[in-house]
């Protein structure tokens, strides 16, 4: 009697182990009969015993160029990063935009690891999905960029200034300033560093990649505002460039004496605005950390302006 309690009671426990539910963290191997950790994925070590967890297919994208192991490179509202291929699949409104093979997310909707190349997909990833994420993030923005109750139409406040910040248009700069005239204002003037300052951390809080356009250009041999008031220039308004030619320093003494300094060192980076500029207009570049940037005004870029005052 003893032995036949024993023997059900063995059967009972190997039907419920071999029936049991996966954990968040786990994936059920491809017979079935087991749960792995999804860390275990690819790790070199045949985790399932039916080596399912190290299908060669499966492990070709499980293993991202740019990211560890079980992680994938995943855009969301502009900011790109490395996350769990878990937390990859499980994101929403919007989901992660990236090459992840949708085949991947599919086996851990299933739970359970399949033949790769037999999976089917479904709800996949198209390039209308990708636009509508395209179209959420935008519309998370919006309020950051061309939205505030406090402002006209197509402007936030930034500070005590409500701007326009345009980022879906690229224009030349003449024509930047034509459209913010349009809606109301001009090109950005700033004022002083601070002002400066708060524009710049706007632009970075809102993760945008965009260039845009300020109301700076180069007339008669001077940089000058709109309003024709001199630029100030160096730190910390202008951005330092990189040129293949190389920039020697001097130094004149009280005898007027002008000579190299530090051995006639080769120096290839300058603070923009050089001696002989690129370009004729000032831009707030995403690649100079938004610092100004002398640019070629037929050059593309998006226009920043600001609302005229009101009376």
């Amino acid at each position: 009697m003893t032995s036949t309690v024993t023997f059900v009671l063995v059967l009972l426990c190997c039907y419920y182990t071999a029936g049991q539910e996966c954990s968040s963290d786990e994936i059920r191997c491809k017979d079935s009969t087991r749960c792995i950790p999804l860390r275990y994925i690819c790790d070199s070590d045949n985790d399932c015993g039916d080596n399912s967890d190290e299908d060669g297919d499966l492990c070709a994208v499980w293993r991202s160029e740019t990211c560890e192991r079980g992680s994938y490179n995943c855009e969301r509202f502009g900011d790109a990063s490395c996350v769990s291929i878990q937390e990859y699949c499980e994101a929403s409104s919007p989901p992660c935009a990236g090459a992840l093979d949708p085949r991947v997310c599919q086996i851990l909707r299933d739970g359970e690891i399949q033949n790769f190349s037999s999976v089917t997909v479904s709800g996949a990833t198209t390039n209308l999905n990708k636009s509508k994420i395209r179209g959420e993030e935008l519309k998370h923005i919006v309020n950051f960029t061309l939205s505030h109750p406090a402002c006209p139409p197509l402007f936030t406040l930034v500070g005590d200034q409500c701007l326009s910040i345009l980022f879906v248009n690229n224009v030349t700069w003449g024509e930047a300033r034509h459209l913010c005239q349009f809606i109301g204002g001009d090109l950005i003037t700033f004022r002083n560093v601070s002002h400066f300052a708060s524009v710049i951390q706007h632009l970075k809080e809102t993760k945008l990649t965009a260039d845009f356009w300020a109301g700076g250009h180069y007339v008669n041999s001077e940089w000058s505002w709109l309003d024709g008031s001199p630029m100030e220039h160096g730190s910390p308004f202008w951005t330092v460039k990189y040129s293949d030619v190389c920039r020697y320093r001097h130094v004149t003494s009280g005898l007027n004496i002008t000579r190299r300094v530090n051995g006639g060192s080769c120096y290839r980076y300058y603070q923009a605005p050089g001696e002989f500029p690129v370009g004729e207009c000032v831009a707030l570049t995403y690649q100079h950390f938004y610092y100004m940037s002398d640019e070629d005004c037929l050059h593309r870029k998006s226009p920043l302006c600001v609302a005229r005052d009101r009376d």
